[in-house]
């Protein structure tokens, strides 16, 4: 009995958990382009290029700009991430905020809980782990 007790929660250390809440873009709205609003305090080197990788898939453009917002961004996007260490930096912990002018239309948070355990897969990029958190966002289901 003991066994299996210390086995369960083997496992479950091993299973890193993601949480992902999203909500998404209601279809009225139609980007094609989007500013994204660079965040200084933000140390995840590649979530901008990232997020921007899965932005393109999508058909979206999109621009980096340091505030205040230039007055040809229609829709804007800002973030938060916190990256975490475990044999290398990793994503974490993210947050996407979708606007049209200054009324937020979407939401995105990823986290990794426990940041990810002993779960090797808490190591994947930006882009992977992100892809499906913005297809939920733009409103395509995972």
């Amino acid at each position: 009995m003991l066994s299996r007790v210390v086995t369960a929660g083997l496992l479950l250390a091993l299973a890193g958990c993601t949480n992902v809440k999203v909500e998404p873009v209601a279809p009225q709205y139609k980007i094609s382009r989007l500013c994204i609003e660079e965040n200084p305090k933000v140390v995840v080197g590649d979530f901008v290029a990232g997020v921007q990788t899965v932005l393109r898939r999508h058909g979206i453009d999109s621009q980096v700009y340091t505030a205040p917002v230039p007055a040809n961004c229609e829709y804007r996007l800002n973030y938060t991430a916190i990256r975490s260490w475990d044999l290398s930096m990793y994503l974490s912990d993210a947050t996407v905020r979708l606007y049209k002018g200054e009324q937020q239309i979407g939401f995105a948070h990823y986290n990794l809980t426990n940041e990810g355990g002993f779960d090797l897969s808490k190591l994947a990029s930006v882009e992977e782990k992100m892809a499906p958190v913005i297809n939920q966002l733009l409103g395509q289901k995972q």
